[in-house]
């Protein structure tokens, strides 16, 4: 596999490393749809092309979705839901969103569709369960979504960039909600 100069490999890993961070706290519903219109805003400016959500059941990952699918152009007519039967719902937002939900495939398991999507220019594919796949199988540009719940539903959610869109998007966001941002080294 190739790593675009933005996006070094990491050498133990043999997989992109990030190249910027970021950190944030979610503690109402109010603050994940603030933040999700944060990222629709600068998804329009520099989009990554992939974003990937990790998590547990109930983490939050479709609502956070939804929120920032409906928040894009054209997303107010979108129906959002997780694609768990389906594996991937398309929402003719803009960008164009494909939404895949991992959950009911086996562990290292490739979708033909995913791959695709993530080659495919102008779409954003956002990854429910992206733990799911092998670390072969992913794309070497984007952002990472790690959610984790904390006391009293608290959310904190963990952003890594793997590429310069990526990073983009994160420092973007920062400029018009509270994270955390970071470069890596």
């Amino acid at each position: 596999m190739t790593h675009p100069p933005c996006c070094p490999p990491d050498k133990e890993k043999g997989q992109c490393k990030a190249i910027a961070t970021a950190v944030t706290l979610l503690a109402t519903e109010a603050d994940s749809m603030r933040l999700a219109l944060a990222f629709s805003r600068a998804l329009q400016l520099h989009n990554p092309g992939n974003i990937l959500f990790y998590g547990t059941l109930g983490a939050g990952k479709t609502t956070l979705i939804r929120h920032m699918a409906t928040a894009l152009p054209n997303g107010e007519n979108a129906e959002i839901a997780s694609p768990s039967f389906t594996v991937c719902n398309i929402y003719c937002t803009n960008p164009e969103i494909h939404h895949f939900d991992l959950y009911r495939l086996e562990n290292g398991h490739m979708d033909e569709a995913l791959e695709e999507s993530f080659d495919t220019p102008r779409v954003l594919t956002l990854v429910e369960w992206a733990e799911r796949l092998a670390d072969k199988d992913m794309p070497p540009d984007g952002l990472l979504w790690r959610i984790f719940l904390k006391e009293n539903n608290v959310r904190e959610v963990r952003f890594e960039a793997l590429g310069k869109a990526g990073s983009l998007c994160l420092q973007h966001v920062a400029g018009s909600y509270p994270i955390e941002l970071t470069k890596s080294p």
